[in-house]
């Protein structure tokens, strides 16, 4: 290989800056080995299509710029997709069949790409000053991405941790023995009864009633105080509304998710903090559990949240339907351990505080209602049909299992406690993803409670996540904490 030859670098950093730049803009939710496949299958396959343009054009200049046109239209391809459909341009509707912009930017992706390499071999010009200016331009991507993820990791070693805590509190002494264990389990998306029975043409009272008739308070009339997850749950777990700063800083919000308010008033008390993840993970917050359960994929191909989020951005994102019984079965495994775990937790000796976040019901799809994998057809692609009523259907069947799942679990852990636990069950947010509906469909919420031993009267119909350990603490440990304004921010 000539030093010309070997100077045409830019293919495979325009291959590899769509991964870094993704990276680095959600570096703190992405542990660094996720970067590993996808950045082995971009180069690989970029020197596999590079070789085979050299071999056809007998131009290294030629070559490279054909496979560099054809990265950028592969990495665009879900950008663009998203910023025709931001203006309310979704598909066609041809008889039932609903063809989003997905597959109609395809032919149109295609015909870009075969003009412009018939346009580059067919030139007569050995295409080396542009040769040096892609080269140019292929660097400061990579490099302004490098930069920024080294500063991220700069000011991350030198950050020290902070305590969560927001006023002082009596802690009280007990004889930790008796105390029950608490079980804080989000049900992520998991929405109201009546925006289900309302928008989604589903009568969800037969798990309700099981839920009253178990003990449980549901409360039918509570919104989420936050419509994400990673500004719900710093929300809930830290017991109060988000500073101006906290909004603003991503960072900050991952951290208050581990190292939150409740968990350090429950340690302080002789519990054991445990995390269990069903099919979610939060970077970093290992560090401050005295347990941690996620579900650990030993297999090269293993799935990932940032692969989906990459895959979607580019022309593969059309055929990720096809994907789901590859991808989805490392999904499944993960909530099947998570319950599993869940409850084992009653043969642990010390009372445990848990944090159990669940996946489904939210996207991705994995379960039909009786826990098989779904059935799917290629028109169902993802992205702009998220309002279609194919996908709402898929919503609640996974919903109705989850339901099935979760009376199971909870059998399993009244029958094993020693002491009658104590049990949270609740969305995160709503179904923010249906337009339409506004506040009760984005913000109304699964939002149940399991206080043994207590009065109901202390709860309401309008609780929502920010007074939950609140009410909780004021009655379980005597503390005197002041019940906010349940409002969505």
């Amino acid at each position: 290989m000539s030093l010309k030859q070997f100077l045409v670098i830019h293919p495979y950093l325009f291959a590899v800056f769509p991964i870094i730049f993704l990276f680095a803009y959600n570096i703190d939710e992405v542990p660094a080995t996720d970067l590993i496949l996808p950045m082995l299958a971009a180069i690989i396959g970029t020197l596999i299509l590079f070789l085979l343009l050299r071999l056809i054009t007998k131009n290294s200049n030629k070559a490279a710029i054909v496979t560099s046109l054809l990265l950028i239209l592969f990495f665009s391809y879900g950008h663009v997709r998203d910023v025709i459909s931001s203006l309310g341009i979704n598909g066609l509707n041809i008889g039932q069949v609903h063809i989003s912009n997905q597959f109609i930017f395809a032919p149109l992706w295609l015909v870009l790409f075969i003009t412009g390499a018939f346009l580059v071999i067919r030139a007569h010009r050995d295409f080396s000053t542009s040769t040096k200016f892609l080269n140019v331009v292929a660097i400061a991507l990579v490099a302004i991405s490098l930069v920024n993820i080294g500063i991220y990791e700069v000011r991350t070693l030198n950050r020290v941790p902070e305590e969560t805590n927001k006023g002082s509190t009596s802690l009280s002494s007990g004889n930790p023995h008796s105390l029950p264990d608490i079980y804080y389990i989000i049900l992520d998306a998991y929405a109201r009864r009546d925006t289900l029975k309302s928008y989604f043409g589903y009568d969800n009272s037969e798990f309700i009633n099981y839920l009253t008739n178990k003990g449980f308070y549901v409360a039918t009339n509570s919104y989420s105080n936050y419509g994400d997850t990673f500004f719900s749950l710093p929300s809930s777990l830290n017991m109060d509304y988000l500073t101006v700063d906290e909004m603003a800083n991503e960072a900050k919000r991952l951290e208050m998710i581990g190292n939150n308010r409740v968990s350090q008033f429950l340690k302080e008390k002789g519990y054991r903090y445990i995390f269990v993840g069903g099919g979610i993970n939060f970077k970093g917050i290992a560090k401050y559990t005295d347990e941690y359960f996620v579900y650990k994929s030993e297999s090269l191909l293993k799935k990932s949240d940032f692969a989906d989020s990459l895959i979607s951005t580019t022309a593969l994102s059309p055929f990720t339907i096809f994907l789901q019984g590859f991808w989805g079965e490392s999904d499944r495994k993960a909530v099947f351990y998570a319950f599993d775990k869940l409850v084992d937790i009653p043969d642990i000796e010390e009372p445990t505080f848990v944090y159990a976040h669940m996946r489904p019901p939210h996207p991705p799809f994995i379960f039909d209602r009786n826990g098989n994998h779904p059935k799917y057809n290629i028109f169902e692609g993802t992205g702009n049909i998220w309002q279609s009523s194919m996908h709402r259907e898929r919503y609640v069947d996974q919903l109705v299992f989850i339901n099935k799942k979760v009376e199971a679990m909870v059998d399993e852990i009244l029958a094993r406690s020693k002491v009658p636990p104590i049990i949270i069950l609740q969305g995160d947010h709503g179904v923010w993803w249906e337009r339409g509906g506004g506040k009760d469909m984005h913000n109304a919420i699964l939002n149940a409670y399991y206080l043994p031993e207590k009065d109901k009267q202390n709860l309401y119909d309008t609780i929502s996540p920010v007074n939950s350990f609140r009410m909780l603490f004021n009655l379980y440990f005597d503390t005197d904490f002041e019940l906010l304004k349940d409002e969505t921010p």
